[in-house]
Formats: C-alpha cells, sequence, structure tokens
C-alpha cells in the first residue's frame, strides 16, 4: 500500500458562477466533459475487485466579466481525489469520490489584478454504479462485450456559503455545488486481443441550491480505444463531449453559462508494478460553441492506480 501515493498533477474542466446578482456571473456550466464513470473502463479498473486511485487536477477557466467588459474572470482550481472502484461481482461496479477542492478567483485587466476568492474545503462526493445488463464472451477469439447502464449523482457535501469580507463569495468559488447532481446513461464496451474500445452517453440534471441557484442540465458523451502494445502500457484515444444548458438564477438564465465542448482525449498509462498503474489523460478541444463569453483552454490530469485485489 505504500505505493498508493500522490505522485500527480492535473487538470479537467470547471467553472465558475456567479451566485449573487444576474449583473455579474464568472461561469462555465460546460465542464467535466466525458463519461462520468470513465474512471470505471481504466485498465486497472478492468480486473480486480477493488481499486484506488489518487489524482490531482488543475484548472484554469476564463470568463468575461459582465460588470465591465474590459475585463477577465479568471479561476484557479486544485482538487485532490480519492476513488474507489469496487467490484463484488463481474457485471457490477461501484464507485466513490472523495475531492477536496481549492479554488481562486480574480479579476484582470487594464493591467491590475483583483483577487476575489481563495477557500479551500471538501468538495462535492459523488457515488455511482455500473451494471452490464449483456455480456457476451467468446473464448475462441478471446472477445467479450458489455452493454451495461449507469447511474449515480454527486451529493451537497462540500461547503455552499463560505463568505469574504462579510459577502458570499461567488457561486463556483464555493468547494461545493451545495445541490444534489443525478446522472444516467448507457455504456457499451469491446474488448479483443491487444484493443479495448468503449463508448457512453449520459444525461445529469442538478437539483436548485439553498441560493436559487440551479446548474444547466448536461447531457455527456465518450468514445474511447485502448490499444496495449505491451502488457505493462496502454494507450488511450478517445473524444468526449459536452452540451449543457444554461444554468438559473431564481428560475431567470444565467449569461455566460451553457454551450457545447467537444474534446480530444488522448491517454497513456503504465503498469509500474504487479498492482499500480500510473497514467496522464488529457482533453484538448477542438469544438467549442458556448453562450456569452467563455472559452475552456486544453487540460491535463495524472495520478496513480492501486489494485487492492
Amino acid at each position: 500500500m505504500n505505493l498508493l501515493r500522490l505522485a500527480s498533477l492535473g487538470a479537467l474542466f470547471a467553472a465558475v458562477v456567479s451566485p449573487m446578482t444576474p449583473s455579474r456571473a464568472l461561469a462555465c456550466s460546460v465542464c467535466g466533459c466525458g463519461d462520468p464513470l470513465l474512471t470505471s473502463s481504466d485498465p486497472a479498473a478492468i480486473t480486480g475487485t477493488l481499486r484506488l486511485q489518487l489524482d490531482t487536477e488543475y484548472l484554469r477557466v476564463d470568463a468575461g466579466n459582465e460588470a465591465d467588459p474590459t475585463k477577465t474572470d479568471q479561476l484557479t482550481q486544485w482538487s485532490y481525489r480519492l476513488n474507489a472502484v469496487y467490484r463484488p461481482i463481474d457485471k457490477l461496479s461501484l464507485t466513490a469520490t472523495l475531492p477536496v477542492v481549492s479554488k481562486t478567483i480574480k479579476t484582470v485587466g487594464g493591467g491590475t489584478s483583483t483577487p476575489m476568492s481563495d477557500v479551500t474545503g471538501l468538495g462535492d462526493v459523488e457515488v455511482a454504479a455500473r451494471y452490464a445488463l449483456w455480456r457476451a464472451v467468446d473464448l475462441g477469439v478471446g472477445r467479450v462485450q458489455e452493454l451495461a447502464v449507469t447511474a449515480g449523482t454527486s451529493l451537497p457535501t462540500g461547503a455552499n456559503d463560505l463568505r469574504a469580507d462579510g459577502e458570499r463569495i461567488d457561486e463556483h468559488g464555493q468547494p461545493g455545488t451545495g445541490a444534489w447532481g443525478p446522472f444516467a446513461g448507457v455504456a457499451y464496451r469491446f474488448e479483443q486481443g491487444s484493443w479495448v474500445g468503449f463508448g457512453s452517453v449520459s444525461g445529469r440534471v442538478h437539483s436548485t441550491n439553498g441560493f436559487h441557484y440551479t446548474y444547466g442540465s448536461a447531457a455527456l458523451w465518450s468514445v474511447h480505444g485502448q490499444y496495449f502494445p505491451v502488457k505493462r502500457v496502454a494507450i488511450d484515444l478517445g473524444v468526449d463531449g459536452r452540451h449543457a444548458a444554461a444554468d438559473e438564477l431564481a428560475g431567470a438564465p444565467v449569461e455566460n453559462t451553457g454551450g457545447t465542448v467537444i474534446a480530444a482525449a488522448p491517454g497513456v498509462y503504465f503498469n509500474a508494478t504487479g498492482s499500480a498503474w500510473l497514467f496522464v489523460r488529457g482533453q484538448i478541444p477542438f469544438y467549442k460553441s458556448f453562450r456569452g463569453v467563455q472559452d475552456q483552454l486544453p487540460s491535463v490530469i495524472t495520478g496513480i492506480q492501486y489494485q487492492v485485489r
């Protein structure tokens, strides 16, 4: 278990949205592209009963400042996540993710940079399951096919009312959303020899938090292919996407939220020992169609997976 330690630095997508008034919103509700249970399809999760993962995430998201179009709002976030995948039977995978997040927001422009908030705390825990409704195995050619349903939710475990100088900080400057985020979908997996392919489509909705803010409903999809040139190395190439509706504040659409992003998603996995996999994954947007002024930059996530048994 001494191999189970954080040795990673990476980036994913996230969002920043104002909770206070429609006049100022730092927002990108198009975030977290792709399959919510992508970790359940990683090489170290394919076999075994229990797998643990530690990873670190770094992100930077920019959005136009609505109060002053000459300025830009920037979010910088570090996340530290512990993820567990448990397979009590071949057809069922149960996952849980415990995140700690550190978020900093600043407004830049005109040669100035003004800090707005800087907080660290427990984020929203996520639990999920994937169950194979149909599984076909052809031992003659070494082929496995699987069609599964997925379901899960994020929990409102992170603080959502942290304040700076007596005022509540920006909605996505908070460690948690203050809302439930259930999702459900279907996934297909194909494995033969040194090749693995999988695809999924999911939908996620959100409840309204205590400050009347509702994150936009989203459709998420992933298509990936993995190749094992040697036993200890897996090369992953895929496409992840997300289309999100606009966020809402008190029932009214929030500017600069919602839209579509599609990203190339390469990755490499290395079996450092019999039980541990090191990995690096990226998402490189090649299609972006946002509502209002938003942007999403290429990102990368790295970490370590440990097969306990």
